[in-house]
């Protein structure tokens, strides 16, 4: 069992993790400055050589992210309908087998 049962689905628990884990991540990297010695390239160096905005990255992962989810959220919907007796793969037949006929 865990904390978040009968509070929120699956679906979306299975939506949402990769995007909270991605954000904490990048959360986590960001605060990794005082560790300056140990890194590859110094912040100048990393300043001189992006010429993306902080901005137009987080739109883009933003973006990314909203898409990702979309998409999850439509399979999830279509594995839902299967498994409630709507047989998906027989309408895509159905639909294929009427456009050859026509």
């Amino acid at each position: 069992m865990v904390f978040w049962e009968g509070y929120i689905r699956d679906e979306v628990m299975d939506t949402l993790a990769p995007i909270v884990v991605y954000w904490l991540y990048a959360g986590f990297f960001q605060l990794l400055p005082p560790l300056d010695n140990y890194r590859l390239h110094t912040r100048e160096e990393e300043d001189a050589k992006n010429s993306v905005t902080l901005g137009s990255v987080v739109k883009g992962v933003l973006l990314q992210q909203v898409v990702q989810a979309v998409v999850a959220h439509l399979l999830f919907l279509v594995g839902e309908s299967s498994a409630l007796g709507f047989d998906f793969d027989l309408v895509c037949y159905d639909f294929d087998f009427e456009l050859l006929n026509s």
